[in-house]
């Protein structure tokens, strides 16, 4: 005989904050700071994904900003935090999406040059379109196919520690004086190579290593983890066999 009682689907999760409630979300200083923090950190993860090949979320450290920059202000909340996490995202995606598909443009030779203003047009209306395309996404990923995503769910839980003060501002600080220490001894006062090279024939072969230091790389494997990184070196082991 069939179980008759209802099942319990995951999107019938009570709501942080009820409708009841009704708080303040979209204010001058969550504007203000939402694209402060999405113009830095969309210009951080253009230079990265270039560098690297790869970008990193920007909703968990906009939110842990956020919590800390808005504290200062007498009457903030988590729904001024999360709009602030949520236009630096969207910055980040944004130039995602511009340096992993303009650039093509050169190599194929339909572009000698980048236009700002084209560029700038392209990249607006992407962005436009993107933001879009959002809303039937939404209904099909998240309301009529409860997924849950990961990210999402920890910028959530972060959001939601929120009350504690900011707390983790205080590594965001740290992790950026380090790699501004490391860079400065690298690149100004040329202290040491960040870049370590070694090649040899080997029977016949050339066998090379090379390994590159940048705190920015190191960054974004600790952010990744070992499986993504190993991944990524698998990846550029076999482009290395295709060019020799």
């Amino acid at each position: 005989m069939a179980d008759s009682r209802p099942v319990e689907s995951p999107n019938q999760d009570t709501p942080y904050i009820p409708a009841t409630q009704s708080l303040p979300e979209i204010t001058i200083k969550a504007l203000i700071l939402g694209v402060v923090l999405s113009v830095v950190l969309a210009a951080a993860n253009a230079y990265l994904g270039l560098f690297a090949g790869m970008t990193v979320s920007a909703s968990i450290p906009a939110a842990v900003i956020a919590m800390a920059v808005l504290r200062l202000f007498p009457k903030s909340n988590i729904l001024e935090n999360n709009i602030v996490q949520t236009s630096a995202s969207a910055g980040e995606s944004l130039a995602a999406g511009v340096i992993f598909t303009l650039p093509a443009m050169i190599i194929l030779n339909a572009w000698t040059e980048f236009n700002y203003w084209q560029t700038t047009l392209i990249a607006g209306l992407g962005g436009i379109i993107g933001v879009l395309f959002t809303i039937p996404l939404r209904r099909a990923l998240i309301i009529e196919t409860p997924l849950r995503f990961p990210e999402g769910v920890a910028t959530a839980e972060v959001l939601k520690v929120g009350e504690a003060g900011g707390a983790g501002i205080k590594y965001l600080i740290y992790g950026s004086l380090i790699g501004a220490l490391f860079k400065a001894g690298e690149t100004g006062l040329r202290l040491w190579s960040a870049t370590f090279e070694k090649a040899a024939y080997i029977k016949g072969s050339i066998a090379y290593f090379g390994s590159n230091l940048s705190p920015a790389l190191v960054a974004v494997g600790y952010i990744v983890g070992l499986n993504i990184a190993v991944l990524i070196f698998e990846i550029g082991r076999a482009s290395c066999r295709e060019r020799v």
